[in-house]
């Protein structure tokens, strides 16, 4: 059984150190960075602790996910990241159930108007997850990653959380 837990540096350098090969990829596509570990902190850094999980499995974290502010000047904007170990697929079930519950309400709750991701042209598994999640395909991002690769920019609006918590609410009466 997966089990979410809050992020704490340990358990995403844990994770840093044991990456899927497409994850490595992608986070040294989005950054010049010296290693996964400092991805990891980075991570965990611009997170903060209320917006930074792991997944669990067999008493080990496979998998980080969280929420990070893009800038001070744009609060209202977060931008999400995930990444994992070889075992990051069996995590995914109950990173959704989690993000499903729980972030329409933590984000609303704190004035976020928009959460984007962005990940590489062709990380197959990661588009089908935010398309699973609810996110849309915006555009792509010819030469943003560091060698000039293409990303895509995916995201979840306001009015998509607002609708999760509409369904919810209209569940319960």
């Amino acid at each position: 059984m997966v089990e979410i837990r809050p992020g704490c540096a340990r358990d995403l350098c844990f994770v840093a150190a044991n990456l899927r090969d497409e994850d490595i990829r992608e986070i040294f596509a989005s950054a010049v960075l010296e290693s996964a570990t400092q991805a990891a902190m980075l991570s965990w850094l611009s997170s903060g602790p209320e917006w930074c999980w792991t997944a669990w499995l067999d008493d080990q974290p496979q998998a980080a996910f969280g929420l990070s502010s893009v800038g001070a000047l744009q609060p209202h904007i977060l931008s999400a990241w995930a990444w994992g170990t070889p075992r990051f697929k069996r995590c995914i079930p109950a990173m959704t159930r989690f993000i499903k519950a729980e972030w329409p309400q933590m984000v609303l709750s704190v004035g976020v108007t928009r959460v984007e991701a962005r990940s590489l042209r062709d990380h197959d598994l990661a588009h089908k997850w935010l398309s699973g999640l609810g996110a849309r395909k915006e555009c792509e991002l010819p030469e943003f990653g560091v060698n000039r690769e293409t990303f895509e920019l995916w995201a979840f609006l306001k009015r998509d959380f607002d609708n999760v918590l509409l369904d919810e609410n209209a569940g319960r009466s």
